[in-house]
């Protein structure tokens, strides 16, 4: 495994942090469209599928082929009041839950990051894989944040 990704995994939540940077609440909460999350739920919904991505990988870490079942992130949005979370609870969340992980991520042997486990709709994924997926999870968004602030006229 190439050590340079956890630093990258680690490091990602302080691109969203500087990405929402002085936005006000209006500014968070407008959704750009029917059916569009707002930049508030965006955030929310990176903190609630960083608490399962752990948990996957925690998984993967200490049990044999374990099950990781899909997360709904729609239902998650729509179902979990996404709109009114706190937007520092969120990012401390994330950037807390990336560092404490890191830590375990850095201590694991190169062997560690070939353990599987079982997606329900992916199939089989490795501990490495998901390290990569969950960087690009953040850059993903930071997409449209970034567009956001854009057509807010408060480029990053």
């Amino acid at each position: 495994m190439d050590r340079a990704l956890i630093d990258a995994y680690e490091s990602a939540p302080a691109k969203l942090r500087a990405a929402v940077a002085g936005l006000t609440r209006e500014e968070l909460t407008a959704r750009p469209g029917p059916g569009a999350w707002s930049i508030l739920e965006v955030v929310s919904h990176i903190a609630d599928s960083d608490a399962i991505s752990i948990d996957r990988m925690k998984r993967i870490v200490t049990e044999d082929n374990p099950p990781l079942l899909y997360a709904d992130e729609t239902a998650y949005v729509a179902r979990l009041f996404t709109h009114d979370q706190d937007l520092e609870d969120a990012l401390t969340l994330l950037e807390v839950g990336r560092r404490q992980w890191a830590r375990v991520l850095r201590r694991l042997p190169d062997a560690a990051f070939t353990r599987a486990g079982q997606h329900n709709r992916r199939g089989t994924v490795t501990l490495g894989m998901l390290v990569g997926d969950y960087i690009a999870h953040i850059d993903e968004h930071l997409t449209f944040i970034h567009g956001k602030r854009a057509n807010l006229g408060k480029p990053v």
